[in-house]
């Protein structure tokens, strides 16, 4: 299988990867790249690491109706719209990486965003995390957002197991300056980020709902408790860490949890767990989550560890992940080297 791919917002960070991650992939023969700041410019003179020769497109300088599979990178409340008219110009497979249809339900987007732009697709898309919810079977996969990877993936055995006995939960997370995106702002300035640390977002970053809605389709996780997550932003370009705090009932030992983390996700290419804590430098640069576990018997806490690269298993790197199982292809196809 020959495939046809079009990557809308191409000159984002995370559609760099996009760029980057499927010009090398061995299913993919041609490759259209949409851009609205940079239509007409050559694509390396945007980005000089990239080996791809072409100019990129405007956002309707693509035959639509010639692609087997888009990647939508636009920013959230911008893809919506675009993936509607792609499915209705026949393409097979759309993946977006916008928030855009990661909740399960308009009310609910509506709550966080606002008015949802094409709530009748919504009961067509799969949330792209394969190693909890499997390989999409639909049209429409939504990658899911970078903290809630970290955070799911580490949640998910354990609320699988605990369901109901989980009391609260907390989430500290920390996060490099490319997760806020390639268009600046004063927050990512050198000046503002250098040798800074900051909380924001709290106590209602829209990554919450994601989180809970997710947990809450788990088998036993129906009781789960509303979260609190506190995201940070840290002076370095990528990578993710997170430190989850669970209260609950019974606290298992962290033994325990690392042989649910190794049941879970065996098989899978992309998660590990061991008893080493994560750091970002584990994982940057790859499609890896490594998680880990402790125990805080003093404060009768389980401590939870995930750490992720933000661009890649939390944007670009799952979304290729995501067209692979799709297709039937394997979940590391053109991802090998980054294991």
């Amino acid at each position: 299988m020959a495939l046809k791919v079009g990557i809308y917002g191409g000159s984002g960070y995370a559609g760099a990867e996009l760029v980057r991650l499927l010009s090398g992939h061995p299913k993919v023969s041609v490759m259209e790249v949409a851009s609205r700041g940079y239509a007409g410019q050559d694509i390396r003179s945007v980005y000089p690491h990239l080996a791809v020769e072409g100019e990129y497109a405007g956002p309707d300088g693509i035959d639509a109706s010639s692609l087997d599979v888009a990647f939508v990178a636009y920013g959230h409340g911008e893809s919506a719209e675009t993936v509607r008219d792609l499915l209705s110009a026949g393409v097979g497979l759309v993946v977006d990486l916008s928030a855009d249809f990661r909740l399960p339900d308009a009310d609910l987007y509506g709550e966080w965003y606002g008015e949802h732009p094409v709530p009748e697709l919504l009961a067509e898309v799969h949330y792209g995390l394969p190693e909890v919810f499997g390989a999409a079977k639909g049209r429409i996969v939504a990658n899911p957002g970078c903290y809630p990877t970290a955070a799911i993936l580490a949640l998910a055995p354990v609320v699988k197991q605990m369901g109901a006995g989980i009391r609260s939960v907390t989430i500290n997370a920390l996060s490099g300056v490319s997760g806020a995106g390639a268009k600046p702002s004063v927050k990512t300035h050198f000046v503002s980020a250098n040798e800074n640390a900051n909380a924001y977002g709290a106590p209602r970053h829209r990554h919450t709902p994601e989180i809970e809605a997710m947990l809450r389709r788990v088998e036993g996780g129906a009781g789960t408790p509303e979260i609190t997550f506190v995201p940070h932003l840290i002076p370095i370009t990528r990578g993710e860490l997170e430190t989850i705090v669970v209260d609950a009932e019974e606290i298992p030992d962290a033994e325990e949890v690392l042989g649910w983390y190794a049941e879970d996700y065996a098989g899978w290419a992309f998660v590990e767990a061991r008893e080493e804590y994560p750091h970002i430098a584990h994982v940057a640069n790859t499609n890896r989550c490594r998680l880990s576990a402790a125990v805080d018997r003093r404060a009768g806490k389980l401590l939870l560890f995930s750490a992720v690269d933000n661009l890649l298993k939390g944007a670009s790197g799952a979304a290729v992940q995501n067209m692979n199982l799709a297709l039937g292809f394997g979940e590391d196809l053109g991802l090998e080297h980054l294991k």
